[in-house]
């Protein structure tokens, strides 16, 4: 039978829709949902606001959701907006319905405006609640057992091209420096201009006239003009659009562009992302940035010790090896030479300091080489130096599947933003996965120390209490021996 033609979709005039059945059972967002408990950032955004005066603040738990809903599947802002009042699962997870986004009512959740997130998102950024909600992720995946207590943690750092073009490189100009006797003299004849002048000079200025196209192409082409055969320098010339961004290039065969560098220390077993540092890119950034984040994760996650690092050939510089010597990590570094090298021995004696302290830290130097490169050729951490690409799979996923690839915003401060939002959800995805084999981690595998606690004792109040119970009533089997 032939269907029947319908000029167009009559709905239903009146729809009832459960928002959770919309949502599958085993769909990221749900999981992601039953992982972590955002309602803790209440007690983090507090102080930031007032109880009093003000109107109402937007949900905090909400904007979190919608940042992170934002770097999850990779939508600008804008994007988002455009997508929550047609996508049921991100409506479901913000915790809001198809009636709050059409018909909002003040008395019911509602979908904050645009603007407020973009504020909020600078407000936070400014108070290091991104940083605190990076630190509390990598708690949940250490208390869910993802993390184990000691680490093999790798290191490397990736370049990221800032949100600004070429062609807004300006030449540095520095002030000119004037003497004490032309300034005087520059003031003193200022002091003599008549004010009526500078009125009438004032009154009889008119607005100027508007370009025409052809002033307009040739300021266009002036702004624009061809770089080819001209030498650019950091030391000579910054970006007008972002002066936090530098030219970088990380081969001698590749384009310069302007980029940042992102550091992540990761633990090369798991793939979690213990922390995550955007810095100004220069040559010496991987190294220096590595051992701040070394010592910070230190003071953060003090349950867990960083036991091997490995490196690729750029962290291999004796002092980066004598820094972790000194913290008391194994180095993994990938060195360029792995021939030992013999200690120095001088014929005769010196009793100037100066020469002998050289002596001393030349003869330094070649021990930490030499034990570096013993480890390599021991060939004992070999399983874990083949690890070290994960790292290179982190950032692989977070430039073509979360959109660091590029910066969204500009500054440094939002380079560093976007870093830690974008290793949030990178761990959050690697913690619902674990879950997903291990069904008893969660939310219930990182309560508080004092919940623990009573938990504990109430365990061993009621077995000591059914111990007694049937050593008193339950009758006893008398054993005969033959």
């Amino acid at each position: 039978m032939k269907a029947y033609k319908s000029s167009a979709i009559q709905p239903q005039m009146f729809q009832f829709v459960d928002m959770d059945e919309l949502v599958p059972k085993k769909h990221i967002l749900r999981q992601l949902n039953e992982a972590l408990d955002f309602s803790i950032v209440h007690d983090w955004v507090a102080p930031l606001y007032t109880e009093r005066t003000g109107r109402p603040a937007a949900d905090p738990e909400r904007m979190v959701r919608l940042m992170l809903l934002s770097y999850l599947f990779n939508h600008s802002e804008r994007e988002l907006y455009q997508l929550l009042p047609m996508h049921g699962g991100y409506l479901w997870f913000c915790g809001l319905d198809f009636e709050s986004v059409l018909r909002p009512d003040p008395s019911r959740p509602s979908l904050p405006d645009r603007t407020t997130l973009v504020k909020t998102r600078k407000l936070w950024r400014k108070h290091g609640i991104f940083d605190t909600l990076m630190k509390h992720v990598v708690d949940q995946c250490i208390a869910a057992g993802l993390v184990q207590p000691d680490v093999d943690a790798g290191v490397d750092g990736s370049q990221v091209r800032a949100n600004a073009s070429i062609h807004s490189l300006k030449e540095i100009t520095l002030a000119p420096v004037e003497s004490i006797e032309d300034y005087l003299a520059r003031m003193a004849r200022q002091d003599e201009q008549p004010e009526g002048d500078a009125a009438d000079s004032d009154d009889d200025r008119r607005p100027p006239a508007p370009p025409t196209r052809t002033e307009r192409r040739l300021e266009d082409e002036a702004t624009h003009e061809d770089f080819h055969g001209k030498r650019f320098s950091n030391k000579t010339y910054r970006s007008v659009t972002d002066p936090d961004a530098r030219l970088y290039k990380k081969s001698n065969g590749q384009e310069a562009h302007l980029r940042y560098l992102v550091h992540h220390v990761t633990d090369v077993k798991s793939g979690v992302i213990l922390s995550t540092q955007a810095s100004i890119a220069s040559g010496t950034a991987e190294r220096e940035t590595s051992l701040q984040q070394l010592a910070a994760i230190r003071f953060a996650h003090p349950q867990i010790r960083i036991r091997t690092l490995s490196a690729d050939k750029a962290y291999g510089t004796t002092d980066y090896l004598q820094a972790l010597f000194e913290q008391g990590i194994i180095p993994l570094v990938s060195l360029r030479n792995l021939a030992l090298e013999d200690v120095p021995t001088w014929k005769r004696q010196t009793n100037d300091p100066k020469k002998q302290r050289k002596r001393l830290a030349k003869i330094r130097e070649i021990q930490i080489r030499n034990k570096a490169k013993q480890i390599q050729l021991k060939g004992s951490y070999r399983h874990l130096q083949k690890l070290r690409t994960r790292c290179e799979h982190v950032f692989a996923e977070s430039k073509v599947a979360h959109g660091l690839g590029r910066a969204r915003s500009r500054g440094l401060d939002c380079m560093q933003e976007q870093a830690l939002l974008t290793a949030i959800v990178q761990n959050l995805k690697k913690l619902c996965r674990f879950k997903k084999k291990r069904p008893q981690t969660g939310i219930s595998a990182c309560p508080k120390p004092k919940s623990v606690m009573m938990e504990a004792v109430s365990d061993l109040l009621i077995s000591a209490l059914v111990g007694l119970f049937s050593s008193f009533f339950m009758p006893k089997r008398r054993i005969q021996l033959t």
